[in-house]
């Protein structure tokens, strides 16, 4: 009994030894770390990881179709660049995504600043603005291909009751003219993604310094100079950044308003994979999508450094900071140069207007009623200017809600181009009677929700992992899930096709219930990953020294304090499965399981448009993201500027 007792011991010994030893090496968590992240891990290695690989494999071989070929290197990136149609798609993505996120950001700062203002109706106003931004992408082509059409659209018809032009302009037909007006659409979607996070962060300074500066003379200029920019600084980079890469990737705005055309003036490096990919070169279509992968590269590391734990920049110092110091410093000496410049000028401005203000104002009686005039002024040009930016946004909706309730024949006759005359339902109950709509907006429920809930079950184990537990990668792993969510949807499009090919679920919903965590499952986590650090760890703690482990506290004390966190990825992965475009219109073919979205598309044949039908669905398909939206407007708005202001 000694001896065993003894054996025992030592065994004991030995396994804490090992225990110790292994916490040592992968951290004090690990075991039960990698148990909570397991889900994550396995979609993130299946759906993305592996797709990434096959796509670097694909690229290094001649492939056509299902079939690989030979091994051929690097020749496939060299006779890229040779390629003259891949030159110019990339110039074209570059000039999108520049003059795009140029104007994104100047007007939502504008916006920002307007709605920061003490006015009536501020939160109506907000909830108005964001609205371009959470509706459906099929629903913003459809709105401004009408808009843009050159002979029932709203806008030639407008330029030509102002006496403007003398004949309607084809827009998206002529190759000067369809880029800027791609730009145009794009700027519209994305100006509320920069109001709203911009304004967050605009709450997040501190007010007593406005009224030290307010104290001491500064204008509101320079107090928007010298407070607002400074303490935005964070949010600009993040968003800037984040908006760029979303840019670059665009594919469905542009496909569903010119597809490349006319004569490929449209044709973004997107639009060029896709087509390689109809085409069935798929070696050609992941080469293009990998040769963008050095510039995205570049813009997710420098991202992930803003992006890092507690939401912070890291310490200086290091390879990576170094790296990150090497790329940045042309940006950041142009950024030196160009803001001196600009304190010079604006200082010598200010001077010269300030002056003259005092010489207009010398001897002058009446200050008070001059400075209050001056006040009304100022609040009917703000209101004006946010008037403007109101009308912008919405006049689309108006235009596709008009185009709805219109007879075939008002639409073709041009009567009452502004206003339905009369009012008829015939659009309506041509998509519910003659056409499978209601089907098409089943399957889309059916597949949000499935891909909804698999994003929820696997983030919050994942994301709780990553934040609260101590173990070796949680670091890397967290960038790495930036990175899945920022890669281009037609990188992965060959391989996710070729396991639906393996696992026979090509043109099903099954397909897409898979595939959707791709873009959802990333982005679920990376936003619970700030939401959990939110929370005290005392209470995790606490529930420990009570007995419980780790998965009692987690669904016992955590999970009900981030039921808004889970509301809030479940409304962004409802509306992101309703915004997705490209992989339900590569995986399902067959009427009886297409999305609404991809129904709507394959509506358009050739140059036939049926625009009233079309406004019509797009009606009843924007309706149920408006409800979610309405219902539940502070938990997305919290959601979209989670971890955008902090830092």
């Amino acid at each position: 009994m000694t001896m065993s007792s003894e054996s025992l011991v030592a065994r004991s010994a030995r396994s804490n030894s090992i225990g110790q030893q292994l916490e040592r090496v992968f951290g004090r968590d690990f075991r039960v770390a990698w148990l909570f992240f397991l889900p994550t891990a396995l979609l993130l290695g299946g759906l993305i990881a592996y797709p990434v690989f096959n796509a670097v494999y694909l690229s290094l071989h001649v492939a056509v179709g299902p079939t690989v070929g030979r091994f051929v290197g690097l020749d496939n990136y060299i006779d890229l660049w040779d390629d003259p149609m891949f030159r110019e798609s990339v110039f074209l993505t570059a000039r999108f995504t520049f003059f795009s996120v140029f104007f994104k950001f100047w007007l939502g700062l504008a916006a920002a600043v307007m709605l920061h203002q003490r006015i009536k109706f501020r939160n109506v106003l907000t909830a108005l603005v964001l609205l371009p931004w959470i509706v459906p992408e099929v629903v913003t082509a459809l709105a401004w291909r009408g808009i843009f059409d050159p002979v029932f659209g709203g806008l030639n018809n407008a330029l030509l009751t102002l006496g403007l032009v003398d004949k309607g302009i084809a827009w998206l037909g002529t190759p000067e003219l369809a880029l800027p007006a791609v730009t145009a659409v794009n700027v519209w979607k994305g100006i509320p993604f920069f109001a709203v996070t911009l304004l967050a962060g605009m709450k997040s300074i501190d007010s007593e310094q406005y009224d030290a500066a307010a104290v001491d003379g500064a204008s509101a200029w320079r107090r928007f100079i010298h407070i607002t920019l400074p303490g935005l600084r964070y949010v600009i980079i993040v968003c800037t950044l984040l908006s760029t890469i979303w840019t670059f990737n665009n594919f469905g705005i542009i496909y569903l308003l010119t597809g490349g055309g006319p004569g490929g003036s449209t044709r973004v490096y997107t639009i060029l994979a896709y087509e390689a990919l109809a085409g069935l070169r798929y070696s050609f279509s992941v080469t293009v999508a990998l040769a963008m992968a050095p510039f995205l590269g570049v813009i997710i590391f420098v991202l992930g450094r803003y992006m890092m734990t507690n939401n912070q920049r890291v310490d200086e110092g290091g390879l990576a900071s170094t790296i990150v110091s090497a790329i940045t410093w042309p940006v950041r000496m142009v950024g030196t140069v160009l803001g001196f410049v600009f304190g010079v000028v604006n200082n010598a401005v200010e001077d010269v207007l300030s002056g003259m203000s005092r010489v207009l104002s010398r001897g002058q009686p009446g200050g008070a009623f001059s400075q209050r005039t001056s006040k009304r002024a100022s609040r009917a040009a703000l209101y004006a200017c946010l008037s403007a930016l109101v009308a912008f946004e919405l006049f689309p909706f108006y235009w596709v809600i008009i185009t709805a309730f219109k007879t075939g024949d008002q639409i073709r006759t041009f009567r009452s181009i502004f206003w339905p005359e009369p009012f008829s339902l015939d659009n309506f109950v041509y998509m519910l009677q003659e056409r499978p709509f209601m089907l098409w907006m089943q399957n889309t429920f059916s597949v949000a929700l499935v891909a909804t809930f698999i994003a929820i079950l696997a983030s919050s184990l994942g994301a709780y992992a990553i934040v609260r537990m101590r173990w070796r990668g949680q670091g890397p792993i967290s960038t790495i899930i930036l990175i899945a969510y920022l890669i281009p949807g037609v990188l992965l499009i060959v391989p996710l096709f070729q396991i639906l090919v393996w696992l026979k679920l090509v043109n099903s919903l099954g397909a897409l219930m898979i595939t959707y965590p791709t873009f959802t499952l990333p982005f679920a986590t990376w936003m619970l990953m700030g939401y959990y650090r939110a929370i005290p760890e005392e209470l995790e703690e606490a529930a420990l020294i009570d007995g419980c482990n780790r998965f009692q506290a987690f669904f016992r004390i955590i999970l009900p304090l981030i039921r808004p966190a889970l509301l809030a990825v479940a409304l962004f992965a409802v509306t992101g499965a309703f915004n997705e475009f490209l992989m339900a219109f590569v995986f399902t073919t067959s009427e009886q399981y297409m999305t609404v979205g991809v129904g709507m598309a394959k509506m358009v044949i050739g140059d036939i448009f049926p625009f009233g039908p079309m406004s019509a669905g797009a009606i009843m398909m924007a309706i149920p993201v408006i409800i979610l939206y309405t219902f539940a407007q502070r938990v997305m708005v919290e959601g979209l500027t989670a971890g955008s202001v902090k830092g």
